[in-house]
């Protein structure tokens, strides 16, 4: 794609977080059910959970009981209880239980529980209901060493690539992907739970966009995008970040194109500061409308009502 064929599109920062921070390690960052950005920090006081909710304000804080572990994930839980993840999950010895690799906090920063989620986790969006959305990639569907050198006969809890567990950690349902009509999930590159009732995700190896919604039949679309990492949908539109040609690319597209399973091409886009410089994120994500993407210590959002009226599309 030629630079000619791309919109320049101004997308401010939504936060420089390099204060926040003040020296400690970003350890994780998420995006809650209320589409605030949530951040882990580690230092050698332990971790702190910041949450940024509104452009360039200071974020709220939450200093949580001591502990040096790494966790890739975080999520808001009712109540005020805080989730975390780590991505990796070992299998120890048949009589033992599987590592548990995610912790909840209470409100006042004090271990209230631990969950076992599996190992080769991609992402995790909480609902409001406190519901858990996980995301797996390869080696969580299909296994590993870390899972199955033990127990050969022990499926990685990723086998399905998507499953739901409650705020506890017990497994309510996972993906079908012969009810869906889809192939099976190798690789979940990018969930969105858009709503308590609507989950939408995006995988390896066809990239087919689906769109779970409870009450109703799973609807699959055919993407021309292969390798982004975050989408942002809506009613009408669905906005893929990145891809394996052009990691820095935004590709918006109509939902119903000529056939209801197709997807209509609506502009391609190249998000730029303030200052006029391009946005090279590293991490992506996205909820609902929005899509979040981070450079360095700094972070921006749109969402997809502000994009298509800047863009000026209609359908």
């Amino acid at each position: 794609m030629s630079e000619r064929e791309l919109t320049h599109l101004e997308v401010p920062c939504f936060v420089d977080y390099s204060e926040a921070l003040a020296g400690r390690e970003l350890m994780a960052h998420g995006l809650g059910p209320d589409f605030d950005l949530w951040m882990l920090a580690l230092d050698e006081d332990g971790h702190e959970v910041l949450r940024f909710s509104k452009p360039g304000a200071p974020p709220e804080s939450i200093r949580l009981a001591e502990g040096q572990r790494k966790f890739h994930y975080v999520q808001p839980l009712p109540g005020g209880e805080l989730l975390l993840v780590d991505g990796r999950c070992e299998y120890r010895e048949e009589a033992a239980p599987a590592d548990r690799n995610a912790v909840v906090y209470s409100r006042d920063g004090v271990l209230s529980r631990e969950l076992t989620l599996g190992d080769g986790i991609q992402d995790v969006q909480a609902t409001t209901d406190g519901r858990l959305w996980v995301s797996y990639f390869d080696e969580g569907v299909l296994g590993n060493g870390r899972w199955a050198a033990v127990n050969p006969e022990q499926e990685p809890m990723g086998r399905s690539g998507l499953v739901l567990f409650d705020s506890r950690g017990k497994r309510l349902s996972e993906y079908d992907a012969g009810a869906v009509g889809t192939d099976i999930i190798i690789d979940c590159y990018a969930l969105n739970v858009a709503s308590d009732e609507e989950t939408w995700l995006y995988f390896y190896t066809d990239f087919p966009l689906v769109r779970l919604r409870a009450g109703s039949r799973p609807a699959t679309w055919r993407t021309p995008v292969a390798g982004a990492n975050a989408l942002a949908v809506g009613s009408t539109h669905v906005l893929f970040g990145g891809s394996y040609s052009a990691r820095s690319i935004f590709e918006l597209f109509v939902l119903e194109g000529r056939r209801k399973s197709e997807l209509a091409p609506a502009g391609s886009f190249v998000f730029v500061d303030s200052d006029g410089y391009r946005w090279q994120p590293t991490w992506m994500c996205g909820r609902g409308p929005w899509l979040y993407g981070g450079e360095g210590t700094r972070a921006f959002r749109i969402d997809l009502d502000t994009l298509v009226a800047s863009a000026k599309v209609w359908h």
